[in-house]
């Protein structure tokens, strides 16, 4: 994912548009703007310690183009994301939380084998 795909999904997982960005972030209008029309190249250190800060991701979020290709889905996509957002602690809590659903499947066997049967088990 480039700079622009990443900054779109963070701005519709909260609910904000360019101007709305622009407000909360303090950085000019024009100059996001300028990003989708003009392209990024110029992009500023200021302007990503402001979005780093805004959606709580750290700066080598934005340089890695690489975040976001681990071949799967959308929806894992969306989760690396998320995951990408958490304090190291809550990455651990996430990363213990998908280890036990592996146990759950140990123990209850192939007959609660779907991840709906496992999330109602674990009252998800």
């Amino acid at each position: 994912m480039d700079f622009l795909e990443k900054l779109d999904y963070l701005m519709e997982e909260n609910h904000l548009n360019k101007n709305t960005l622009s407000k909360a972030c303090n950085i000019p209008y024009t100059t996001i703007d300028g990003w989708y029309k003009k392209g990024y190249e110029g992009l500023k250190l200021t302007s990503l310690k402001k979005l780093s800060g805004f959606f709580g991701v750290p700066l080598d979020f934005w340089a890695n183009d690489d975040t976001l290709k681990c071949g799967g889905s959308e929806v894992k996509q969306k989760v690396i994301m998320q995951i990408e957002k958490m304090s190291e602690e809550e990455a651990r809590a996430v990363l213990a939380f998908i280890h036990s659903l592996g146990e759950v499947e140990r123990i209850y066997g192939s007959e609660k084998n779907d991840l709906t049967d496992i999330m109602e088990m674990t009252g998800i």
